[in-house]
């Protein structure tokens, strides 16, 4: 890799769940940093190559690895444990560390939130997909919004995107995605580690994309059973249309009408978006699958058949009620060849079905450029 400087600093890759500013030495007192040498957290190297740093005094044996790359981190006489650690493609990259064979989460790292849990990271740029950066365009706004859901029986949480102009154009109303993560994930993920606004962001500015609102829910249901919280994700179909559109379309000024409402997700949330669509075209005039399927085989079920993908035997409904179907997936994704299964499934239905393939296996490269096209395709 040879990424350039303007990559390396910009401010996009510094924001993160737990602060919109780049980390540096905490200014709290006591200092337990103030005698390491500046400045702390990750150096991602013009090569790809991560400069790592852990603060560990009192460790006896620090590492650090992603998937099947590990190093053993050295030690310097001020307790900072430190080490080069190789990618060989850029991308967001999931980071762990091992302290006396312990897995814990790095302070001086980016903290985000995956597989169910706390994580630490690597951004490494790709200088391919510069319309992530951070520029000096008009910036819409990210909310938190509180809703009610009949479904769970609980408050539930969304993030909402409204473009730039939303609060200064009074008199306009605007189109709707409802937007979902993948397994292990959360309602902050599409914003923190998809960087979705500033996609789009970077794109109105441009002009090459319709202003729309973005809405993204937690898709890992809570439902108690027997007494016990247990997520169950098959409800999350029912909480989106009852609880969260009903809540979206009272608060927001969303213009009516299915050709105005989209639903797309990644992986485990391209599996549900699908079987939502297919269920409900009267509700969603557009869908985005990424890196997902819509379900015509399952794994280890090959005959398989799930029974929405019925919606797709009357081809001329689908393709009227659905016009714009989109998937997208990396070109070394293990499920690839389901996703060729699917575009002779559908080649042979009669469905008019766009699908991509970019470099990239089960990852945020994929889907951040897989989001950055089908935006543009939207409420045309």
């Amino acid at each position: 890799m040879n990424i350039p400087d303007s990559f390396l600093k910009n401010q996009s890759f510094d924001t993160r769940a737990l602060g919109f500013n780049r980390q540096l030495t905490p200014n709290y007192t006591p200092d337990p940093f103030a005698h390491v040498e500046k400045p702390l957290g990750i150096e991602v190297q013009p090569d790809g190559q991560a400069l790592v740093r852990f603060y560990g005094p009192e460790a006896q044996t620090v590492r650090a690895g992603h998937e099947d790359v590990w190093i053993d981190l050295v030690k310097q006489p001020d307790g900072l444990w430190t080490g080069l650690l190789p990618y060989a493609d850029p991308g967001f990259k999931q980071l762990a560390f091992l302290v006396d064979g312990v897995k814990v989460i790095n302070p001086l790292a980016p903290i985000g939130w995956g597989a169910g849990c706390a994580i630490n990271y690597v951004e490494v740029p790709d200088p391919e997909q510069d319309f992530l950066l951070m520029r000096d365009v008009p910036h819409g706004t990210v909310s938190m919004e509180y809703f009610p859901s009949a479904v769970t029986g609980e408050t539930e949480c969304c993030y909402v995107y409204t473009p730039p102009k939303y609060r200064q154009n009074i008199d306009e109303d605007y189109p709707v995605l409802y937007l979902q993560h993948g397994g292990g994930e959360n309602e902050t993920c599409w914003v923190h580690l998809g960087k979705v606004n500033m996609i789009l962001d970077n794109l109105l500015a441009e002009g090459k994309c319709k202003p729309f609102i973005v809405v993204m829910n937690n898709l890992m249901m809570q439902v108690q059973k027997n007494g016990k919280w247990e997520e169950d994700v098959n409800q999350f179909g029912d909480m989106l249309i009852k609880d969260c559109i009903p809540f979206i379309e009272a608060n927001y000024r969303v213009r009516p009408g299915k050709f105005n409402r989209a639903i797309a997700g990644l992986s485990l949330g391209s599996l549900y978006s699908g079987q939502i669509v297919m269920e409900h075209y009267d509700l969603f005039g557009a869908a985005g699958l990424f890196t997902g399927y819509t379900w015509p085989v399952m794994r280890g079920y090959p005959t398989k058949v799930q029974p929405w993908v019925k919606a797709l035997d009357d081809a001329e409904t689908f393709n009227r009620e659905v016009p714009l179907f989109f998937g997208a997936i990396g070109d070394q994704e293990v499920s690839l060849p389901l996703f060729e299964a699917e575009r002779t499934y559908c080649a042979e239905k009669g469905i008019h079905y766009i699908q991509r393939i970019y470099p990239g296996v089960h990852e945020w490269r994929v889907w951040r450029r897989a989001a950055y096209e089908f935006f543009q395709m939207l409420f045309r």
